[in-house]
Order: structure tokens, then sequence, then C-alpha cells
């Protein structure tokens, strides 16, 4: 990877990675993401154990639990988030992106490892 640390990717409750690994075509998307934006991305979840996904009111089999996802966000307001969101749309390089307006994340994966681009989406909050 060339712009994030592994550590980004750890679970926040228990400090571990999936068993596997995270999932590589999420970690070069998320890279690709990055160039293309010019600026810092920031991971604010990414791997979950069981108990820190059910914590924080993950359903059960998420893709964070597979190490397949990651909600991430960039500096600024609501324009710079739109800008952002708009971008990773005309990428096509997630499998799904979930869109989180008023918290200004959004949550990207690789659920079919890279090879459905942008055919899963929702607007969350």
């Amino acid at each position: 990877m060339k712009y994030f640390d592994m550590s980004e990717f750890a679970c926040k409750h228990c400090g571990q990675l999936p068993p596997n690994g995270m999932n590589t075509a999420l970690l070069e998307a998320l890279d690709k993401l990055r160039e293309a934006w010019g600026a810092p991305v920031y991971v604010s979840s990414a791997f979950r154990c069981p108990e820190h996904n059910a914590a924080v009111g993950g359903v059960p089999g998420s893709e964070h639990t597979k190490g397949v996802a990651a909600d991430i966000y960039v500096d600024g307001g609501s324009a710079e988030y739109e800008c952002f969101l708009q971008l990773i749309k005309d990428l096509h390089i997630f499998d799904a992106i979930g869109e989180y307006h008023s918290s200004m994340f959004t949550h990207v994966d690789q659920r079919d490892n890279g090879t459905n681009p942008n055919y899963y989406s929702w607007i969350g909050d």
C-alpha cells in the first residue's frame, strides 16, 4: 500500500486484523482513490471482530467482519464530502458504496472482490 498503514484497518476493539488479512482488492482500490483525490483519505472503521461489530450495531455477517470493507472520510465540510463521494462513484472501483451524508463518511467494500463496480449502493443517514 502506498498511502495507508495496515494499522488503520485493525479492529478498534481488539486490535486484530482478519485471519487472512485485509482484502487485496479493497486495499488497491483505496490507494487508487487516494491517488485520484490528491489529499488524505482517512479510515474510521475497517475490520471489526464479531464483538465490536455487534457493539457498534453492525449487521451480523457485515462485510467489515470479513475484511472487505472500510468506512472512509476526508477533511472538510459537506461540499468536500459530496465531491469525494462523486469521485468514488466515478472511479467505478468498489463493489459497494454506502452514503452517509449527515455523518460525512462513505462505506466502501469489495464483497465481490472488485468484480461488480458500483453494483451495490445505499443511502444511510
